[in-house]
């Protein structure tokens, strides 16, 4: 039986979704590298706020990815086609 149109949108608004997931950890780590780096600077104290804010970051993109992912969890479990829309 041949897929529906439907069903290839859902899967590659499924891919798209989760493909993002990959760039929210080292996005997060890079983003609080960053601003360790300029703190540092500004405070002469190079590099323990680049080290402390870097692992920082990569926590929170952690938790983001976690907390993702139960949502995405939960929304599968409501039945609900996960079809990237945005809706809860």
């Amino acid at each position: 039986m041949p897929r529906t149109p439907s069903k290839d949108v859902s899967l590659w608004a499924q891919v798209g979704f989760y493909s993002t997931l990959g760039f929210i950890l080292p996005g997060a780590a890079a983003g609080g590298v960053g601003l360790g780096w300029l703190v540092d600077g500004w405070l002469q104290t190079r590099p323990v706020f680049t080290v402390i804010l870097g692992l920082v970051g990569a926590a929170g993109g952690l938790i983001e990815i976690l907390q993702i992912l139960s949502r995405a969890e939960k929304r599968y479990d409501a039945g609900d086609s996960g079809n990237g829309s945005g809706k809860s």
